[in-house]
This record gives C-alpha cells, structure tokens and sequence, in this order.
C-alpha cells in the first residue's frame, strides 16, 4: 500500500521530495481548485449539542485559516464533534467509576469486570479516527482526490513486443 496523497502546497513546502516537474505541480494545483466546493454555509447543525457545537466551531475555525473546510463537509465534521463529546462522556464516567466495575450475575454472584463503557469508548475512537480520514477532514484524504490521472501514451515497439519491463 503506498503513501497517502498530500496537497501539492504542503508537498512544495516539504522540499517536492518527489521530484515533480512544473507540469506535475500545476496540474496537481489545477485538479486541487477544480475539486475544492464552497465554504460559505459551515455552521453547526441544529442537532448537536452545546458541547460538540463548541467544538465544531473551534475545528472550523482551524481548518478555515488553513482553507481546508468546506460545505460538504459539515455533516462528517458534525458527526466527529458528537462521537468527540460522547468519547470524553465515557472517558468522565469511567473515570469516575473505574475501569473495573462489579457486576451480580444471575447466580448472585458479584465479579469485577472491565467497565462496559470501555467497549462503547474504543468504537467512539474508531469512529472518530474514520471520519477523520474517510469523509476528508484530513488534507492526506482530500488530496487524494486530486491526484491527476495518468496520460495514457502509446507503447513504444519495444513495450508491445515484450511488455512495459
């Protein structure tokens, strides 16, 4: 599996390590613009809470300095803040009560068990980790978008009689 695309600006500002000719990078920057949609509707949707508004609003304000957030976005954002706020809710109350809790089973038995919110926790990191890459608030999955395509050429004599070696 190889490297994730990362925007032609940030790849410039690391030292073009790929060695990309001007034609390269103005093509990258041309399929960049012509991907990027409008930023001029991302506010928080009425559904979130207080809490995940808050951070809504500060990640918008991250990502808007940067130019990354757009409006397609909102909603995947919107579900990061909820998972976000949830993840520090289990985090407060396990650490209020414990990573281990007792449960009484049907044979009135009390054991100690690993608390039950430590399942919900790690599928909230998950999650978070997935919007995050998956629905592009990362530059490395929105650039990958606008990786240009490949020209196809015509093989040379040589590439049709004994393949592209």
């Amino acid at each position: 599996m190889g490297r994730k695309a990362m925007p032609i600006q940030l790849h410039l500002l690391q030292g073009n390590k790929n060695r990309l000719t001007k034609k390269e990078i103005e093509q990258r920057v041309e399929a960049e613009k012509r991907l990027k949609p409008k930023a001029n509707k991302v506010k928080p949707p009425a559904w979130l809470s207080d809490e995940a508004k808050k951070e809504f609003k500060r990640i918008v304000k991250e990502m808007q300095d940067l130019d990354l957030l757009t409006n397609i976005d909102v909603d995947a954002l919107a579900l990061y803040c909820d998972a976000y706020v949830n993840y520090i809710e289990c985090t407060r109350i396990i650490a209020e009560e414990g990573l281990m809790v007792e449960y009484t089973n049907k044979a009135a038995e009390t054991n100690k068990v690993p608390h039950p919110l430590l399942t919900k926790k790690k599928q909230l990191h998950e999650q978070m980790k997935s919007l995050a890459a998956e629905f592009g608030l990362t530059p490395a999955s929105r650039s990958k978008l606008a990786m240009p395509k490949k020209e196809e050429r015509e093989p040379t004599p040589e590439e049709k009689l004994f393949g592209d070696i």
